[in-house]
């Protein structure tokens, strides 16, 4: 008589699935340090400091780069957009005059008056001349819109067209153009607030966002946008600045100070402090993300108060020392 083999239970997918990310959650909860329980007495030998921390709004900074541009390139190119413009005012005017005296040479032809029609002809051939004129000077206005916007870009050039203020604030050199690039992967808002710092001094400038700018650097690669920021002292065409960047919204989160932050198997952990029995605390390891760093720290968005070691944290990854044994008092050398 052959035996049967005993049969394995199947798993559905869903049930392998389920399994696999347990097992994920647990190998990375494993990964660590495990929880440690410190009495009053070794805290106090250790010298661990423990600070309640709780939730703030912050807004994210980061610098970036900055040049000032020279005006010169732009001043060519309005005035070669004006001097189109002005052409064009001049084709479009003798056009409308070509239009009226060839309509009066046809109604005085047709009524019979002293015209003759080869006059009439050559009226209208002088208004299909000034109509040709007007098509051409339209072209060079078009010709130098795009060649403004191309050096400028679209959001600067559109605000020059339609702010006489602002194009006569930075041909006078009240105010100038600056261009900004951006850190690999970061972005800017309209309603962020930029700051430049003025070369060897404690001095900054605040500058208004405009728009993305028409190229990104041959230097630097990253994001440009173009900003324009108010003459002053020790700000000129051809400087290189550093700008803070500062997001214009806040977000919660807790300031964790860069003293509270271990390494552990590459990554970085605070250690939470919670009350146990009498003056006892549990210390956990809590993940923290290094992507926010502000004042010596970071910012953990979304985290709630917390107490946290910020002093001595590094001691909390070896075993809890032991209470130092106070001297005793009296002896046989009395």
């Amino acid at each position: 008589m052959q035996s049967k083999k005993p049969s394995l239970p199947r798993l559905s997918l869903a049930a392998c699935c389920a399994a696999a990310c347990w097992l994920g959650a647990t190998s990375a909860q494993a990964a660590l340090p495990q929880p440690v329980l410190w009495s009053s007495a070794q805290m106090a030998s250790a010298d661990l400091r423990i600070e309640h921390l709780t939730p703030a709004n912050y807004r994210t900074r980061f610098t970036a780069s900055a040049t000032v541009q020279s005006p010169s390139g732009l001043l060519r190119s309005l005035s070669a957009l004006d001097a189109a413009r002005s052409r064009l005012k001049v084709a479009q005017s003798g056009l409308q005059l070509a239009l009226m005296q060839a309509e009066r040479d046809q109604g005085l032809f047709e009524a019979g008056q002293n015209v003759a029609l080869a006059e009439v002809q050559q009226a209208q051939a002088a208004a299909e001349q000034a109509r040709a004129e007007v098509d051409s000077a339209r072209a060079a206005v078009d010709v130098a819109q795009a060649q403004l916007t191309a050096q400028l870009g679209t959001a600067l050039a559109s605000q020059l067209s339609r702010q006489t203020a602002l194009r006569q604030a930075i041909l006078n050199g009240s105010e100038l153009i600056v261009d900004l690039t951006l850190p690999p992967g970061r972005a800017l808002h309209q309603t962020a607030q930029v700051e430049l710092h003025i070369p060897g001094s404690q001095r900054t400038v605040h500058a208004r966002v405009i728009g993305p700018a028409a190229a990104a650097s041959s230097q630097l690669q990253g994001w440009r946008e173009v900003l324009i920021a108010p003459a002053a002292p020790g700000l000129m065409p051809g400087l290189e600045l550093v700008a803070e960047v500062q997001s214009a919204r806040a977000q919660s989160g807790v300031r964790l100070p860069s003293s509270s932050v271990v390494w552990t198997d590459g990554k970085g952990v605070v250690f939470v402090a919670t009350a146990a029995e009498g003056k006892a605390r549990h210390f956990t390891a809590r993940k923290v993300s290094t992507a926010w760093p502000l004042h010596g720290g970071y910012v953990q968005p979304g985290w709630g108060a917390v107490d946290v070691v910020t002093r001595g944290a590094g001691l909390v990854l070896t075993p809890p020392p032991k209470p130092h044994a106070l001297p005793a008092v009296g002896g046989d050398d009395d």
